[in-house]
Order: structure tokens, then sequence, then C-alpha cells
């Protein structure tokens, strides 16, 4: 089970009040669809950042795939990246195999905000599971890469998530 601080905690309340209904009712639909097997999650917490990942089984061989970001930084900097013309952030689904990884499929943000604490983002999408089937045979492994595009420095920031498994 993964421990999450009480500061961190107290940054996720805080953040949830503007996005609590449109969450709510994203959840509501994942659960309303989803099958018996439960979701896959990972969540990586590292300096200036924490993301996470999960993959929840839906009917039909359908996966709801989603990502999250929080980024640490001045509620400032962060409303100026969001006020930058374009989309700060994109986000990727990876196949990780020992010789190359594979980009599989893109995953649209849901939403962005600027916070006290910094900068939040989450994607979703839902896909076939033969979207997920990166080895087509055996077990498959899985990662999220998002990228903020950051106007301040003219420079990319990539984030990793951690690596997911099953059998899609």
């Amino acid at each position: 089970m993964i421990q999450i601080s009480p500061r961190y905690r107290k940054i996720l309340a805080h953040r949830a009040g503007p996005s609590i209904g449109a969450v709510a009712i994203a959840f509501g639909a994942v659960a309303a669809t989803a099958s018996a097997a439960s979701a896959e999650q990972t969540c990586k917490v590292a300096p200036g950042y924490v993301n996470c990942f999960s993959i929840t089984p839906m009917e039909n061989n359908d996966y709801a795939v989603h990502l999250g970001i929080d980024v640490h930084m001045s509620r400032q900097d962060a409303q100026n990246i969001i006020d930058a013309p374009g989309e700060e952030f994109s986000a990727k689904v990876f196949g990780d195999d020992w010789n190359w990884d594979n980009a599989l499929f893109n995953v649209p943000v849901t939403w962005s905000a600027a916070g006290d604490s910094g900068l939040s983002a989450e994607f979703d999408i839902v896909v076939d599971g033969s979207a997920l089937d990166e080895d087509w045979e055996g077990t498959d492994e899985l990662y999220g890469r998002i990228t903020l595009f950051d106007p301040r420095g003219g420079e990319d920031r990539t984030f990793t998530t951690n690596v997911l498994t099953g059998d899609f």
C-alpha cells in the first residue's frame, strides 16, 4: 500500500475542491462499468513531483487508462505555464521491453490547474485491451510518460511513471 504523507494529503485535499465534481463523475462512470477485476495502480513520489498511473478493466475488453501528476512550484509559476499559448502537458503510454520502449498511444489531458503548491493535471482515455497488449504473448509491462512544456526556461520536462504489469 502506498503511504501518502499528511502534507501531501493536505495538498491533494486543497486541490480537490475545484475538480471534485468532474472526478466524482469520472470515477462513478468507471465504477459503474468496471468488471469484477480490479484496477492496477502505481504512484511515484520523487523530488519535485508525484505521478500516478492506473489501468481499470471495464466491459467488452475495454480499459480505462488514467495518469495524474502534481509538479511542485509556486502558484504564480504554475499559472504562468497555464496562461502560455498551447497545451502545457502531453502524455503517452509505452510498452517496456528489455531491448526497446515502444509508444502505444497518447492519453489526452482531462484537466490541469494551478494551486498553492504547484501545477496538477490528469489524463484519461478508454482503450481496447489490444492497445495494451504490447508483448502479444505473455505479461505486458506498461508505463506512462508525461511531458510538461515549460515556457519559463524553454525546456520540456519529462516525468516517467512506475511500470504496471498485466495480461491484456
